[in-house]
């Protein structure tokens, strides 16, 4: 018998399940694969490399949401120091990214009178409402006072912040909500010292303190009785608790209950969540190509790249270096081997074009095909206020957590948050 059941051990599940623990309650994460860290996995191989499925960061660093979850548990992630050399790919160029609205206003990226009208929508973007504009594109935000070529093609950019490039696909309330915040901060992206195994080395000693994760072990039913949970049956045993919080992608919970017990809404929504999908490859070689400590983002091509061995020596044997790059794969990507063939060319050639001799000294790559980087895609329709809580309003005792349900942020920040509201709403529940 456990306080509480979590199934699946990513940065929502395995920061739930400290939190909790961390409260006294007795916690169990059902993880089936054979590592934690879902999307987010870390480990170090037997040549001395640090693997991550992916690259991962953390907004706002030391001021962002993910450090909050480490606050509560009377912890702060240990970042890399800011380098402030971090760059943008843009019109085939590699720039300096520019650092707040001064930044904006001195970049030789875009004209004179395309940076005043650059500066002028973030400052529209700082004094805008949210709420009002979840509904609408960031490109019907920018067309209701602003025409400019030059800026239209740069607002991907914004886009990318938040992982949605399209200007007519992504929410502008998403993206004014995130960059309110950024410029608030005035504190970047933050890299986690040893990546994001160190994250989860700290998540699992609280996790141990009062609670189990248990690993190659798939959860098959939520038992449901006269209306709230009793348990999970799983692929090993069945085990009992009153509270049963789900951190995998909300589509995959409708695998394990009747559906007739859930919001027809909430089935709705699951059942139409569109996820982006990306090519990664690690890229080693036996002398630094750049100095770059920070990473580099795609303006009008959506890449990203970190350059992790520069910045933290850890990841890599000595002698070697690693660095991370990225590009996002078209929307409704099926697997098409066609497709991955023509990204990893786009890809290269965009490296080769801003660091010509980068390739050639290249003496291993790592090539990653993620089918779900983010598990959401912000549209307006999937935007913060049409995602489902966090706590579900027909079966008393079942929660959801992870970047697929309502929480603040975006892409892993949704799942530090929304973990965050489910333990708050758990414990209140308890205390009354």
């Amino acid at each position: 018998m456990a306080d509480v059941i979590i199934i699946g051990a990513g940065y929502a599940g395995m920061s739930a399940a400290a939190l909790l623990a961390h409260a006294g309650r007795k916690v169990v994460v059902l993880e089936a694969s054979g590592m934690i860290g879902g999307r987010a996995q870390s480990y170090r191989d037997e040549q001395g490399y640090t693997r991550e499925y992916g690259a991962h960061s953390h907004r706002l660093a030391h001021k962002g949401i993910a450090n909050e979850v480490f606050k509560r548990l009377g912890e702060e992630i240990d970042f890399l120091p800011e380098t402030k050399d971090a760059k943008l790919i843009f019109k085939g160029r590699l720039w300096e990214r520019p650092e707040g609205p001064m930044g904006f206003l001195r970049t030789p990226m875009l004209s004179f009178r395309a940076r005043l009208v650059l500066l002028a929508l973030l400052a529209r973007i700082k004094k805008a409402d949210p709420a009002a504009w979840y509904d609408k594109t960031l490109l019907d935000f920018y067309k209701t006072s602003f025409q400019h070529p030059e800026v239209e093609a740069f607002l991907p950019f914004l886009g990318m912040t938040i992982m949605c490039p399209d200007s007519d696909k992504v929410s502008a309330g998403e993206v004014i909500d995130f960059l309110q915040r950024a410029l608030a901060a005035d504190v970047g992206v933050g890299e986690p010292r040893g990546g994001s195994a160190r994250i989860f080395l700290t998540l699992s000693k609280h996790i141990e303190q009062e609670g189990q994760i248990h690993l190659h072990e798939k959860a098959e039913e939520i038992i449901i009785e006269n209306g709230r949970v009793t348990g999970v049956k799983t692929s090993k045993a069945t085990i009992h608790a009153p509270d049963i919080i789900f951190a995998a992608r909300l589509p995959l919970v409708l695998e394990l209950i009747d559906n007739s017990l859930l919001p027809a809404a909430m089935i709705d929504y699951a059942k139409n969540i569109e996820n982006s999908s990306s090519l990664v490859i690690d890229f080693i070689t036996g002398k630094p190509i750049t100095s770059i400590c920070s990473g580099i983002l795609g303006v009008d091509i959506p890449i990203w790249a970190r350059f992790q061995s520069n910045a933290d020596s850890s990841f890599t044997p000595s002698g070697k270096y690693m660095s991370t790059w990225g590009i996002m794969l078209p929307w409704h990507f099926d697997g098409d081997e066609k497709i991955v063939l023509e990204a990893e060319t786009k890809l290269k050639n965009t490296i080769a074009t801003v660091f010509p001799d980068f390739l050639k000294r290249v003496i291993e790559e790592r090539k990653i095909i993620v089918p779900v980087m983010n598990g959401n895609v912000l549209t307006p329709a999937h935007s913060k206020p049409h995602r489902p809580d966090t706590q579900c309003s027909l079966i008393q005792g079942l929660y959801f957590i992870g970047d697929t349900v309502r929480g603040d942020g975006c892409s892993g920040d949704i799942s530090f948050s929304s973990a965050m509201k489910a333990v708050d709403k758990i414990l209140g529940a308890q205390i009354k």
